[in-house]
């Protein structure tokens, strides 16, 4: 589970509750750290903003390249920790195994909830409509025969969808995407594949995995096992009753 433009979000949601008449979700705004001291980066961004092609992690100074009329609000910390507990709390009514993967992403172990719940796509889509109609925020929701799987199609087409990636759609699904979209590829070492003549993430399915450990050592079977589908990391979770099991 991943919310959409968190921060932005969530803030959002504040101002509105606090009387604002104005949704920053639908303007050229950005959550950012203060400009003044020089330290101010796009820590989110509404769609407006990411079709000028802000993208989070740059300086506000090369986002009001992009777009001038950017409008910058702090972030609120106490706020974006309320609603992460919130959603956190929600999810407990489906599984306790769930993984707190950052502030605004949640990793759920569905496998023995199957036979409570039944199919995960149709509670997938629940799940979505609920904390939209509960909490005023939206999420995309990734389901996956993995963690990897699972994250990969939370990134899937954003905002507010739902979206399977199980082993037998990865071809269709996942090799044909460039390679930076796989997870936990960083810049330079997609940077050093494309000299490699790597472009997709089949490419590096289909690739010899030693070739790859050759030139990036663990982190080169890590890629093949990526791009291949394989992750046998469990969903760590802190011990929580769950609140209908």
């Amino acid at each position: 589970i991943d919310v959409n433009n968190a921060f932005l979000s969530w803030t959002a949601i504040e101002m509105l509750k606090n009387g604002s008449k104005v949704d920053i979700r639908d303007r050229y705004a950005v959550i950012g750290g203060d400009e003044d001291s020089r330290r101010g980066i796009v820590l989110a961004k509404s769609n407006l903003c990411k079709s000028k092609g802000v993208v989070t992690g740059e300086s506000l100074y090369m986002a009001r390249r992009k777009c001038p009329y950017l409008e910058v609000y702090k972030g609120e910390r106490d706020a974006y920790k309320k609603y992460s507990d919130l959603m956190y709390n929600y999810l407990l009514e489906y599984t306790n195994i769930i993984e707190r993967y950052s502030i605004d992403e949640c990793f759920l172990d569905y496998t023995y909830s199957i036979k409570l719940f039944g199919d995960p796509l149709k509670i997938a889509y629940k799940i979505k409509e609920d904390i939209k109609r509960k909490f005023g925020f939206t999420v995309n929701v990734g389901i996956g025969s993995n963690k990897l799987l699972a994250k990969m199609a939370s990134d899937f087409s954003k905002p507010d969808k739902v979206h399977t990636l199980f082993l037998d759609e990865i071809k269709d699904k996942m090799w044909n995407l460039p390679i930076e979209e796989l997870f936990m590829l960083g810049k330079s070492s997609a940077l050093k594949l494309r000299e490699l003549g790597f472009k997709t993430i089949g490419d590096i399915a289909y690739s010899d995995m030693n070739f790859l450990i050759k030139h990036f050592k663990s982190h080169g079977k890590m890629m093949w096992e990526f791009a291949n589908g394989i992750d046998e990391s469990e969903v760590n979770y802190q011990e929580h009753d769950a609140k209908s099991i």
